[in-house]
């Protein structure tokens, strides 16, 4: 039976989501207005969206969550606090974001809480979500009604890990009522207050800028390390200081890494204003042709050409376009395919539909990791370290063609293993190639 709801959450992100389903854990009955639900999409294995989105089937069944896709069907007049989880970080996402601030200020009620937690540049709230709201809805910020804005970022964590990090929060004019603290330390267990929505702003932008800039750094460490012929796991091994982990072993998702940085640089008004960045988000492109580079040196190794070698490509981490909308065939497979490659794809744990579809003909898409690999001249690996026990190093060389070649992308194998079963290893950063 369907709960009282006094929250709405509005938005098209993984935050929307996990907003949701931490509410609902904390005993905070909601509804989730966006794509989500039973869409049948896959989320390439990411644990903290697999998570989310079965506590989103419990809660859902009990009426903790009430889902629907058109904020139009939400009693407004009964919400008492409203979350609208959206990025502003692209001219298309933020018109739809300004166009359902207008659509909802007409409906918003006296005495609503509204809050803003998606990522955006400074003074973006105060100049854009403010004065919107206040035209459309003839509502008073600070009298009428309360702003907030706290910034949310997922970055392929486990719901836990997401909820652990510390949240900040900012209240138009500085203020912050004491039942919406109480609200969100019943889902956050830390939260740091500040006095501005724009240092808020700032703290959520940077942060989330900085990770993009640190894996820049990774990508180029790991390049020099293959150039002097030096593996690069071995030199983190030996600097563990927590300033530097390989982007290999933090599951990320490139795309989501750039949404700040795109937001950063939308808003600089020089060109030379924002030179690091400027670089660090060219050098995150490349990622995937230093893949498909990896890939030709080491089919080289083994004494294979490019065109006709069979590629075998396990897991879709770090691979997908846009890992959270409407899946799209991963870039690299039309770029292995322009190369003349026979590829097959194993997907992993979200089975072969409907990637089937998704990739097309040409790509064989296999639901077995054995049959995706066999008569494989290389395999990628790119499944997340949970999927660690599917890969049986002697069970892989007995199936791939030999010699052959493990290209292990997320580290989920031990090299030493995979040598020993008679396979190449390598990996970004491992200096292993003939030079």
């Amino acid at each position: 039976m369907e709960e009282n709801h006094s929250v709405a959450i509005i938005g098209d992100n993984p935050e929307a989501l996990l907003l949701s389903v931490l509410y609902a854990e904390a005993g905070i009955p909601n509804y989730l207005v966006g794509p989500f639900g039973d869409d049948g999409r896959t989320h390439s294995n990411r644990p903290g969206l697999e998570e989310a989105l079965w506590l989103l089937g419990i809660f859902k069944k009990s009426g903790k969550i009430t889902i629907t896709p058109d904020h139009h069907k939400i009693p407004l007049s009964q919400v008492r606090t409203l979350i609208l989880a959206t990025h502003a970080s692209s001219p298309d996402q933020t018109n739809a974001l300004e166009m359902t601030l207008r659509n909802l200020a007409p409906s918003l009620a006296n005495g609503t809480t509204m809050a803003f937690t998606g990522l955006c540049k400074p003074r973006y709230t105060s100049s854009v979500v403010k004065p919107t709201i206040e035209k459309h809805g003839g509502l008073s910020i600070g009298v009428d009604i309360n702003l907030y804005y706290m910034p949310l970022f997922w970055t392929g964590e486990r719901i836990q890990e997401f909820k652990e990090k510390r949240k900040v929060l900012a209240g138009f004019g500085g203020s912050i009522s004491n039942l919406f603290q109480e609200e969100l330390l019943r889902v956050f267990p830390t939260l740091s207050l500040t006095s501005t929505m724009e240092i808020a702003e700032a703290s959520g932008l940077f942060s989330a800028v900085s990770r993009e800039v640190g894996r820049a750094l990774e990508l180029e460490l790991a390049k020099m390390s293959e150039f002097h012929g030096i593996n690069y796991d071995e030199v983190l091994e030996l600097s563990r200081d927590g300033r530097v982990a390989f982007t290999g072993s933090s599951n990320p998702i490139p795309e989501r890494e750039s949404i700040a940085t795109n937001i950063a640089l939308s808003s600089s008004k020089r060109r030379n204003g924002a030179r690091l960045m400027r670089a660090a988000h060219s050098i995150n492109e490349e990622y995937q042709s230093q893949i498909v580079d990896m890939i030709k040196r080491a089919l080289g190794h083994c004494g294979y050409p490019f065109r006709r070698s069979r590629v075998a490509i396990l897991g879709t981490d770090g691979l997908l376009k846009n890992p959270w909308s409407k899946p799209e065939s991963p870039p690299i497979i039309e770029s292995l395919q322009k190369r003349g490659a026979r590829i097959s794809l194993y997907p992993g744990e979200t089975g072969s539909h409907p990637w089937t579809e998704i990739v097309g003909g040409h790509v064989r898409v296999e639901s077995s990791l054995l049959r995706a690999v066999a008569k494989a001249n290389c395999t990628v690996v790119a499944l997340p370290k949970s999927s660690a026990s599917e890969l049986d190093p002697d069970q892989v060389s007995t199936a791939m063609n030999r010699p052959g070649a493990i290209c292990d992308l997320t580290r989920v194998m031990e090299a030493s293993n995979v040598e020993k079963a008679g396979l190449f290893y390598t990996t970004i950063g491992r200096g292993t190639f003939d030079t």
